[in-house]
């Protein structure tokens, strides 16, 4: 969470994400004063983003939220849910 990062390296780290969205939520973060974004002038133009000190403060809360998830998904290979949200008897949902 301390790095700099460009904007073709999120685009990597988030594969899953189209360009217009990620420029989308990127956008809302920096209004909401989460983020900063660095526009060098320069060709091809480097755009940069950092977490401004309200971003950072939700660190604990994404760490958790984090280590959350991770448990959940854990839970969920060794349980799997049936349809219905039901622990099936067999265990294989």
């Amino acid at each position: 969470l301390d790095d700099t990062v460009r904007f073709n390296e999120l685009r990597r780290r988030l594969s899953r994400i189209t360009q217009r969205m990620l420029t989308r939520q990127l956008r809302e973060l920096e209004a909401d004063g989460l983020i900063h974004r660095e526009i060098y002038a320069q060709v091809p133009m480097r755009v940069e983003y950092s977490l401004t000190t309200l971003g950072r403060s939700l660190e604990p809360v994404v760490r958790m939220l984090w280590t959350w998830g991770d448990q959940y998904l854990a839970g969920r290979r060794s349980h799997p849910l049936s349809l219905n949200g039901a622990v099936s008897p067999s265990g294989l949902g």
